[in-house]
């Protein structure tokens, strides 16, 4: 009809926004989503030296979190105000964010969360049953074994690095070759199509241009993904990470699709004026957030009431002078045969379920008492699921060098006993040797570096690792050295197979470490060993309902009920 404007999406003039109680609950829901998000990722970096954050990598989940969290917003943003700007440019933000911004964040947040495996698998050199796997000698060995050996961080960084430049490229050259968003320039027959406004705006929201975008969140959603949930399933830990990874990755299986068909499927036109294509990918990014900060904020929580419960319960046999029966009291070899009886097993039932008996067994008496008859279960435990094998593995090395090196220290065997001490040093404390540095004060570390750093670096050289955080990215070390030192990313195996000759540093004697294997043995406490008692009760218990009866072979419930009848042998 004549004096009616022809508007085409180049043309359309912008809208004012829409206030209407739809746009005013997305404003409400993405100021007060926000609120929360921030204020968990506030008070997970409050608590950032706490055993259970510490190991995560926090920078570089809190980096994937906020590249998916500013296009989430960005999408919350689409129907209150998305029509004040042009379509063309409406459209190429969205275009943009989601061929790199999002894939970003959905690639750092994978790299975060695969930590977990490496983690889980490096712990376990702390197991009893560990067997060291012979890495290839960098020096004669092909690119690929060299790679292989270079740390798992900067391999996992390369890898997202590579394909991140690939992706931009790919996403700013198709953008360049396609004309529907600049008219002037670009590859014929990449026009817009339709006759009509609604029939450009549909088209303007497909074409292959989007393709590569989808490709890649398919790549990670339906492959890396389920990868990764394949391998933590069978992983068992204490601090939720397992959860996290099978949560994240289960809760992103729906995302991809669903855009798909709200996209392509015209019966979801009257859903997209209001819940837009993209909003079923930022519900998937909602489910990431949740388990990334919340998760751990929760888990933080329940390690403070733990530590506090804990507290209580020595602070109540302290006061009934019961923990000082631990260093006296011993048990008899017809007691230590008994647990293994028939009537043992009856009564180790009975012990595990005792409730009167609980608050006793989180003590450091008990805990005293296993690592000085059989902390196998409880190292194996700590390695297994809460990932600190390293303080238990330090705990009963550092009493076994002060065991053999507490009497005479004068001569060559005070220089036995500080190379001893300089392989701890070196194995479980030193922030530039360990793979898993022990958790330790600003001021003990200090001490200890006083002592042996020097000596450290003559015989190991320069550090490759990160000094403030282990794990962290990391520049490749060299595969073999000819140093004291063996080195390469299996640094926790290292062994200084040269000795220090020189001048030994002053403060060091047979009482060293006797101030950190108190520290250490704290964190311990109020940590690990609660949770390793709560996990042989819940064994007990399942056992119990299901009819079946303890292995007396079996190590872990075998110790448990030591314990516990030690305990109750008291009264």
């Amino acid at each position: 009809m004549d004096g009616v404007p022809n508007f085409t999406i180049y043309n359309l003039p912008p809208s004012p926004p829409r206030w209407d109680n739809i746009g005013i609950f997305f404003i409400c829901f993405c100021c007060i989503w926000t609120t929360f998000v921030f204020a968990g990722m506030a008070f997970c970096w409050y608590n950032r030296n706490s055993p259970i954050l510490k190991i995560r990598g926090l920078p570089l989940s809190f980096t994937a979190i906020l590249f998916l969290h500013s296009y989430w917003v960005l999408a919350q943003l689409v129907y209150p105000i998305g029509g004040t700007m042009s379509v063309v440019l409406a459209y190429d933000i969205q275009y943009f964010f989601m061929g790199i911004w999002f894939p970003l964040g959905i690639a750092l947040f994978h790299a975060s969360n695969s930590r977990f495996l490496c983690v889980a698998k490096l712990q376990k050199q702390f197991t009893n049953d560990h067997q060291i796997q012979v890495r290839c000698n960098g020096g004669g060995s092909s690119w690929l074994c060299r790679f292989r050996n270079i740390s798992y961080s900067f391999r996992i960084m390369t890898f997202i690095g590579l394909g991140m430049i690939a992706q931009v490229l790919l996403t700013v050259g198709m953008w360049l070759a396609c004309r529907k968003y600049h008219p002037t320039f670009g590859i014929p027959g990449t026009e817009i199509r339709g006759a009509t406004l609604p029939e450009q705006m549909v088209d303007l929201g497909r074409g292959w241009e989007w393709w590569p975008s989808v490709l890649w969140q398919v790549i990670w959603t339906w492959m890396v993904a389920p990868y990764l949930l394949w391998r933590a399933w069978g992983i068992r830990d204490t601090m939720g990470w397992r959860a996290q990874t099978i949560g994240c990755c289960i809760s992103n299986l729906h995302a991809t699709p669903m855009f798909l068909i709200a996209q392509y499927v015209p019966a979801f036109a009257p859903v997209n004026m209001y819940y837009p294509p993209s909003q079923w990918i930022h519900l998937s990014v909602m489910m990431f957030e949740i388990f990334t900060v919340f998760v751990p904020v929760f888990q933080v929580i329940k390690l403070n009431i733990q530590r506090r419960k804990v507290a209580a319960s020595n602070e109540k046999w302290e006061s009934s002078s019961q923990i000082t029966m631990f260093g006296s009291i011993q048990l008899s070899d017809q007691e230590r045969k008994g647990s293994t009886s028939s009537r043992g097993k009856s009564d180790i039932m009975d012990n595990l379920l005792n409730n009167e008996m609980s608050d006793h067994l989180y003590t450091i008496g008990a805990l005293d008492y296993v690592l000085r008859e059989n902390p196998t279960p409880l190292q194996n435990f700590s390695a297994l699921s809460d990932f600190s094998g390293e303080n238990i593995a330090f705990l009963t090395r550092a009493a076994a060098w002060k065991n053999t090196f507490s009497g005479d220290f004068r001569g060559e065997k005070e220089l036995d006993a500080y190379n001893a001490a300089l392989q701890l040093y070196t194995e479980f404390i030193s922030p530039r040797d360990a793979e898993f540095p022990l958790n330790l004060s600003g001021p003990e570390l200090r001490r200890l570096e006083d002592i042996f750093e020097a000596p450290t670096r003559i015989l190991c050289g320069e550090p490759v690792v990160n000094t403030a955080t282990p794990f962290d990215i990391e520049q490749p070390p060299p595969t073999g050295t000819s140093d004291g030192c063996s080195s390469g990313s299996n640094s926790s195996t290292t062994r200084l197979r040269a000795k220090y000759t020189g001048e030994i540093p002053p403060g060091f004697d047979h009482l060293v470490f006797d101030s950190t294997c108190s520290h250490v043995k704290y964190l311990v406490l109020t940590n690990t060993w609660p949770k390793f008692v709560d996990d042989m009760r819940n064994q007990s218990r399942r056992s119990s309902e299901s009819g079946r009866t303890f292995d007396s072979n079996d190590s872990d419930q075998t110790l448990a009920s030591r314990v516990t009848t030690y305990v109750r042998s008291m009264f």
